[in-house]
């Protein structure tokens, strides 16, 4: 009688569990691996606040852009309209919307973005180049991914303590960073598409040498140390965040996406910020 009684007792307890409903006390993480040229993660994910973290296993740098495709666009409509406007220099569909991800950090590192996902079909993309100047998508780095629907648990996100406006074409800092652990939350305030992606400068070298190493067809060593991630391209109105750790020195907040008009990285429309962190 007495292992009857406990095993109705487990039974009940089971049953109790079940009708439970799921509580999270913080984001959905997932882990996003990256290698030449391909991502290692999910292909299906839940919808809600997500926390991705990128790290990256290759040899070159790498970061993970979350790209929504509406209208019931595949892949092979991404991929068919992505080659087009590569060819024609020509901008994005307005069916492909950019929903940021983690950026780029130095090999053996990790970087962490936090954002809200909607319901729906993605697909993460690498737009940094090789050495070649082929980006990396154009060398398969692509990953399809699915957000289903269903009752999404209430989870807060991590506290953000310095907020970073994307502009055109700026970086506006809510106060000067520190030396140390920072939640960043990031705004597209802008007219146009940005993002942010953060590089320690070399001892002795500033923004000027880089953008001449940029307009050098990537000559020489390039010009920083550790990169430190950020967040990937988000549309107008778009925001997420991510969180780093800075140690004193010199560093670049960076955006190269193309720009709407003429095709050039926002980089060379000035929107590159030398910062020193204390």
């Amino acid at each position: 009688m007495t292992i009857r009684r406990l095993v109705l007792a487990g039974l009940a307890m089971i049953a109790a569990c079940s009708r439970q409903v799921p509580r999270a006390d913080g984001p959905n993480v997932v882990t996003i691996t990256t290698s030449e040229y391909a991502f290692g993660m999910p292909d299906t994910i839940p919808a809600g606040l997500t926390t991705f973290r990128l790290v990256n296993q290759g040899k070159e740098l790498h970061h993970a852009s979350l790209v929504r495709l509406r209208d019931g666009k595949t892949v092979a409509d991404f991929q068919a309209a992505l080659a087009a406007a590569m060819k024609n220099h020509t901008p994005p569909p307005s069916w492909m919307t950019f929903a940021g991800g983690p950026n780029a950090v130095t090999l053996g590192d990790t970087g962490v973005a936090t954002e809200t996902l909607e319901p729906g079909s993605y697909v993460f993309v690498c737009w940094i180049p090789s050495l070649d100047g082929v980006p990396h998508v154009m060398k398969g780095m692509l990953h399809p991914l699915v957000v289903t629907a269903g009752a999404i648990p209430a989870a807060a996100a991590p506290a953000a303590d310095v907020t970073i406006k994307l502009t055109d074409y700026d970086f506006v800092l809510s106060r000067p960073l520190t030396a140390g652990k920072h939640v960043v939350r990031v705004e597209n305030t802008g007219a146009q598409a940005h993002e942010i992606v953060i590089a320690a400068l070399a001892p002795g070298k500033t923004l000027k040498d880089f953008i001449a190493w940029e307009e050098g067809g990537e000559k020489g060593p390039l010009p920083t140390g550790q990169w430190l991630g950020g967040i990937t391209t988000l549309d107008v109105g778009g925001h997420s965040q991510f969180t780093t750790t800075f140690a004193p020195g010199s560093y670049l907040l960076l955006c190269f996406w193309p720009d709407a008009k003429d095709g050039k990285p926002h980089l060379m429309h000035g929107m590159g910020k030398e910062i020193t962190v204390s």
